[in-house]
């Protein structure tokens, strides 16, 4: 069994695609070489990440499928299934062999299943953006630097920091993924990614809190409780999300 080892980025599983074609071969799988438990009859090949190489993967995947085609690449990697690459893998050599009419054919066994993954992400990476509370923090800033925690199923914090980084362009703030352990952080419309593990975030100022207050009594104000479907605003909120929404708390 054939399986080739990567960093665990999204430009070394490109780098991965990149040789299987140069190697003329089919890895039987494609894992990240942090916390990979060695098998005796494993052959590893770990496949080292280089510009030049996950650069013109990416060149051809614009080419020849579309930038939706990376688009929905670059979302489906962002997913915590287990086998992700493979399934990245095995689309990209659809793509690759028959060109863009390949992509329509969801009813393929190797296009359906990132159709449905890039759905899932899709809809996580919405949720993210509708339900991201922001809060000041004590700082010694003088503009304030303000901070939202998710828990987002997916890992789509780098799917919804341009969302965010474009919108308060002028203002510092952190988005904390508590799930997996990654911060965005931004200031001027820039940002980069953070490993965040084992981070306290610092408590909110005090003036915030009473914006909170105010938000809570205006959700709780506008409220008819005789209309409330739990069922249904669990299917648009779920319930894992709550936590960190202050309309939701007791």
């Amino acid at each position: 069994m054939l399986i080739y080892t990567y960093d665990n980025s999204l430009e070394g599983l490109l780098c991965c695609i990149f040789e299987a074609y140069t190697r003329k071969e089919q890895p039987d799988n494609i894992a990240c070489e942090q916390g990979l438990q060695y098998q005796l009859e494993q052959v590893l090949y770990p496949v080292v990440t280089t510009d030049e190489h996950w650069q013109r993967v990416r060149n051809g995947i614009h080419k020849k499928l579309g930038r939706l085609a990376w688009q929905k690449i670059r979302a489906c990697y962002c997913a915590t299934d287990a086998d992700k690459e493979m399934l990245i893998y095995r689309y990209l050599r659809q793509g690759f062999a028959r060109g863009r009419v390949a992509l329509d054919d969801i009813s393929h066994p190797d296009i359906l299943p990132i159709e449905e993954l890039y759905r899932s992400v899709g809809m996580e990476q919405q949720r993210m953006i509708m339900f991201a509370r922001f809060a000041k923090i004590e700082s010694g800033d003088p503009r304030g630097i303000y901070c939202a925690t998710i828990n987002p199923k997916h890992s789509v914090l780098p799917l919804v920091m341009d969302h965010f980084s474009a919108r308060f362009n002028v203002q510092p703030f952190v988005v904390y993924d508590e799930v997996h352990q990654l911060a965005g952080l931004s200031e001027n419309g820039q940002w980069i990614l953070s490993s965040a593990e084992d981070i306290q975030l610092p408590k909110i100022s005090s003036d915030d809190e009473e914006y909170q207050n105010l938000w809570k009594s205006f959700y709780d104000a506008v409220c008819i409780p005789e209309r409330i479907n739990e069922k249904r605003r669990q299917a648009f909120m779920p319930k894992r999300l709550w936590k960190h929404l202050p309309e939701m708390r007791p």
